[in-house]
């Protein structure tokens, strides 16, 4: 089923959890460089089970383990031959598990791109011009294997929305552009996460005002908040509802980060994260679902109110 036409319709599709926090939830070792990405052969079991987890809870829209399978991240990690399996595989584990699980259409998978580096040090990310030849180079892989739509993730500034745009958009297929916020300490102001790369803060209505100008206007994109916590993500979602009139994703995070792994003594409980949605339903989001932390019991949560809400 065509997801734009889906969600001009009205509809609502309900997006699924976290995979890489999810995994260290349930003991899978983070690789010291490529967090996630070793466990694509090392655990391709445990992926399978958080996919099956979150097409049991009700999701239809299923992010592919891919998020630190780039180029830039895999090479310094010592994966640089393993580019095309990684990213291949993560999207069969995907499509084989909802087969298994008999999911009941519609169902999407989102190939994740994400301004992700070697040992979450952004600073190592590679100049404009690379790191599009790198999304690209991924892109391929993902479209090849079978995606439904790219889901760009942890989007902070105009450059780096260019270089994943520009990689993507020439496959045709649907495109999520998820930027990562926090509050401007220094006022009630909301900031992208431009400072963990190295740069200066920069503010989100800004850097929106000039991402949305430059959009081609008859692309399928789909905007989003994402990776944020969820009281800034409502801030941000107004500030984005300024600027776009178009589809928008919501999927917050939860708890807090000692790299390498997720701590979750802070992650929000599953009734928090439905009233959270709830809110966002009101402003007309499509697609809801989680990032770090946000695991399988939010998304059945959220999947239980959404069927009583159509029933």
């Amino acid at each position: 089923m065509n997801l734009m036409t889906y969600l001009a319709d009205g509809n609502i599709v309900l997006m699924d959890g976290a995979m890489g926090t999810e995994l260290d939830r349930r003991g899978v070792p983070m690789h010291g460089k490529a967090w996630s990405a070793a466990a694509m052969t090392t655990h391709p079991e445990e992926v399978c089970g958080v996919h099956a987890d979150y097409v049991r809870g009700g999701a239809r829209m299923h992010i592919t383990n891919s998020f630190a399978l780039a180029r830039h991240v895999l090479e310094p990690a010592g994966f640089g031959d393993d580019i095309e399996t990684f990213n291949a595989l993560s999207v069969s584990l995907c499509r084989d598990t909802l087969d298994q699980q008999d999911a009941q259409p519609p169902q999407w998978l989102a190939g994740s791109l994400s301004t992700f580096a070697a040992q979450s040090d952004r600073s190592r990310l590679p100049d404009p011009e690379k790191l599009q030849a790198n999304y690209a180079e991924q892109a391929r892989i993902l479209a090849d294997a079978g995606v439904d739509l790219f889901t760009l993730e942890m989007l902070c500034d105009a450059d780096l929305t260019r270089a994943a745009l520009n990689a993507t958009l020439p496959f045709g297929l649907p495109v999520i552009l998820g930027f990562t916020c926090k509050w401007d300490g220094d006022g009630p102001g909301v900031l992208t996460r431009a400072d963990e790369m190295g740069l200066a803060a920069l503010d989100l209505d800004a850097v929106l005002a000039e991402v949305v100008s430059e959009l081609p206007s008859d692309a399928p994109i789909i905007m989003s908040i994402m990776h944020s916590d969820l009281d800034v993500s409502d801030a941000a979602l107004d500030i984005l509802r300024r600027h776009w009139s178009g589809p928008v994703a919501v999927y917050p995070n939860s708890g807090r980060f000692e790299y390498p792994q997720w701590q979750f003594d802070t992650v929000c409980a599953p009734d928090a994260f439905v009233i959270a949605a709830q809110g966002w339903i009101e402003k007309d989001v499509g697609i809801i679902g989680g990032c770090c932390g946000v695991g399988p019991t939010h998304i059945v949560a959220l999947g239980t109110y959404l069927e009583g809400k159509r029933s």
